[in-house]
């Protein structure tokens, strides 16, 4: 499967605003991404959030030419979609969209970030949204990460305090709120401080027109603004060392004061490389995983290597020698011109969301190189980075049992053969090989450092944790034989560990899934002994078992309302519209109207059959809630029929895999949900159709509705 490879400019306007742009030929939606430089540590100390709740304010105000649409509400409309992202240093709202609906929506978010309105009522609204998700996520793992990086801070640093926000650091007088916010936007939401990075299917002299219009919007640099230049937040403290055994290490190599964008450039590639499997030889046995990453979030002014599992500390010193030898080489290289060509990392499944990293990352750059004096930063030989050690615990659940109990009959399993049609999305999964298994009710635990070792082979591997289920794909020259290997050598557990807010877990339901594991290799040679190997694996329970940890440290409810039906195409395409037509009514109603928590969406399930569920999340009292849940779905409902008069097409309402492994997850799934075709292969249905008339109709018959509860023990159910 070849890596993919896309055409680069990058522009400066009069301005200061920093443009990047990505050709694109094959994709339906463009990828936009604004990048504010400011974050976290740009806020002032005595306000923590504030910069994640002006993020919050900017996409939730009311846009100017519409008192009553925002831009979450205004994408729902538009069939596309809307999120942003607050970081150490920079701030991003980035979005997809209908390539024929890029100039207007590129524009409408660009003229809300420059001239915002922040309302008093929006504040106060997002305050209350900010600490829902503040209680959320406090005790996930990657909260507990960001805390443990602030005590590695210098603590006069901003940095050394958890910067998310909540209401008790936000519960100031909502006027002096509005005040800090308008002044910060003023500060830090100018041309000297935008990047704007756009990857589309337009011609490269078109989008260059819509970025220039777009920086226009953009106020230039304003006297006595705060300087681009990122204050050390590492100082000389002490670096952490291992006491006895923690579950995951995380080295951490500061980067210089003074980076060019070449030289980040080429450290982002040296992360790529080792997390081909380039650092297997060099790590103990006991060391189930790793990845390195440039500008990881929370250190953003770092390169990081984290480890999970346990490892003797001289072992650790010996990788921290190699790698910080690496590690001086790129910052070694003298400054060259832009790349003129995009590589999304090797295994790119969603390219949107591979672009916003990289948007993000070049608008780091920019701030790295903002310090950069008339001479770069070139490490001698005695001055090779040294990285502060990060000890924490992390979940084990790739532990690899020695010993397994047999199951005393072997499972039956269910198989497909041959392509099924993805080459017509991608012409070289023609002569490419995979091969794909799905465990039911169990968690799939790879043997260590298994995905690093078949990526080091040329050999991709995917891995989905689902609450039904596991399911991994193995795609490349060599893919039946690595799959075989990492069956082999992997067990599975029936203690599947949740993942993810509790209604993202909730949402896993509505997909359907065999109760039987299932196979689909591209060539029918190679079905008999992956059948073989999953079947072996199948009948094998971990005698070790995996501690489940508390969902939740907070009380808190997942409730959705689902309608499921049958799964005829007609049925299907009856979901899309009703999906893109309720989302924004929904999104309005739950959060807005009837305050019923952070979380407020609608989610689709493709498959035979089909499902729709409406999805919110509350740290109140339940059982009201899930009535005014009831209420909102039944008055969308009573007015069905609007769904066929929505002026909208449905050809852009479904997004086109963008890869050749986009492609091959997106028919796996449809196999495993009960469809030999995903929806966007099927012929476009009418929307004026008779049938869909008489569907829209009959639903309370064709319809089957339920309402599923999670809470933050685990307890769950189904009302129908």
């Amino acid at each position: 499967m070849a890596n993919l490879r896309f055409p680069q400019t990058c522009i400066s306007l009069p301005n200061g605003v920093q443009g990047m742009l990505a050709h694109a030929p094959h994709l339906t939606h463009a990828h936009v991404s604004i990048t504010i430089a400011a974050g976290y540590l740009d806020e002032p100390s005595t306000l923590p959030g504030l910069a994640h709740l002006l993020e919050h304010v900017l996409t939730t105000a009311p846009l100017t030419a519409s008192s009553n649409t925002s831009l979450l509400t205004w994408f729902a409309q538009h069939q596309g979609s809307l999120n942003a992202h607050t970081d150490d240093y920079v701030t991003d709202v980035h979005f997809s969209i209908p390539a024929d609906s890029l100039e207007a929506a590129a524009l409408t978010v660009a003229s809300q970030l420059a001239t915002p309105t922040i309302s008093p009522p929006t504040i106060r609204t997002e305050v209350a949204a900010i600490d829902a998700e503040w209680q959320a996520r406090q005790h996930s793992s990657a909260m507990q990460r960001l805390s443990a990086i602030a005590t590695l801070s210098d603590p006069q640093h901003i940095g050394a305090g958890c910067r998310h926000g909540n209401a008790q650091t936000l519960g100031h007088h909502i006027w002096l709120l509005h005040e800090a916010l308008t002044t910060f936007h003023r500060n830090h939401y100018h041309g000297g401080r935008v990047s704007i990075a756009i990857i589309s299917p337009r011609a490269t002299e078109a989008v260059t027109r819509l970025i220039q219009r777009m920086a226009t919007l953009f106020n230039p640099l304003p006297p006595n603004a705060p300087a681009l230049a990122i204050t050390p937040r590492w100082g000389s403290l002490p670096r952490a060392k291992v006491v006895g055994t923690a579950h995951a290490v995380e080295l951490l190599w500061p980067l210089p004061s003074s980076v060019s964008r070449h030289q980040f450039n080429a450290l982002s590639d040296v992360a790529d490389s080792l997390n081909q499997g380039y650092l297997v030889d060099q790590l103990a046995n006991s060391i189930i995983d790793y990845h390195a990453t440039a500008a990881p979030t929370g250190a953003t002014d770092t390169f990081s290597l984290a480890l999970t599992g346990t490892a003797p500390q001289e072992r650790l010193e010996v990788l921290e020698a190699f790698l910080s030898e690496r590690l001086a080489a790129p910052l070694a290289t003298a400054p060259i011109d832009h790349r003129t060509v995009w590589r999304p990392p090797a295994g790119t499944v969603q390219l949107a969301a591979a672009w916003f990293v990289y948007a993000r990352q070049q608008a780091l750059a920019r701030r790295l190189a903002a310090n950069t004096a008339a001479q770069p930063y070139f490490p001698t030989r005695d001055r090779w980075p040294v990285p502060h050690w990060l000890v924490y615990s992390a979940p084990t659940t790739f532990q690899h049992a020695d010993d397994a109990a047999h199951l005393a009959a072997v499972p039956h399993v269910q198989r497909w053969c041959g392509q099924y049609g993805v080459s017509d999305d991608f012409a070289s999964l023609a002569d490419t090989t995979w091969a794909a298994c799905f465990i039911p009710n169990a968690m799939f635990l790879p043997a260590p450092l298994a995905a690093k070792r078949c990526a080091r082979s040329g050999v991709i591997c995917q891995h989905m944790q689902l609450a039904q289920g596991s399911w991994v794909i193995a795609v490349g020259e060599g893919a039946t034989v690595a799959m075989q290997t990492l069956l082999k050598e992997a067990n599975v557990n029936t203690a599947i560990v949740p993942q993810g807010l509790l209604a993202q877990r909730l949402v896993q339901r509505l997909t359907p899934l065999p109760a039987t594991p299932a196979v689909w290799v591209s060539h029918e040679a190679d079905a008999d002994v992956v059948c073989h190997a999953l079947a072996d694996l199948a009948s094998r329970i971990a005698t070790r078992s995996v501690q489940t940890p508390s969902i939740n440290g907070s009380a808190s409810t997942a409730i959705m309302r689902t309608l499921s039906l049958p799964g005829t195409p007609t049925q299907r395409w009856l979901l899309v519209l009703a999906e893109q037509h309720h989302s924004a009514a929904f999104f309005q109603q739950a959060r807005y109207d009837h305050h019923l928590g952070y979380v407020a969406a609608v989610r689709r399930s493709d498959g035979a059959p089909c499902s729709l569920g409406y999805v919110v999340q509350t740290s109140e009292d339940a059982e009201p809630v899930g009535k005014k849940l009831l209420s909102i779905t039944d008055a969308l409902w009573q007015a069905a029929e609007d769904i066929l008069q929505t002026p909208t097409s449905l050809k852009h309402s479904l997004t086109r895999p963008e890869t050749p492994l986009a492609a091959l997850i997106t028919q796996w799934q449809s196999l495993l949900s009960g469809t030999d075709q995903p929806l966007h292969r099927l012929g476009q249905q009418s929307t004026n159709s008779q049938a869909l008339n008489e569907l829209l109709t009959l639903i309370n018959t064709h319809g089957h509705w339920q309402t599923h509860w999670l809470d933050s023990t685990g307890h769950y159910r189904v009302n129908d």
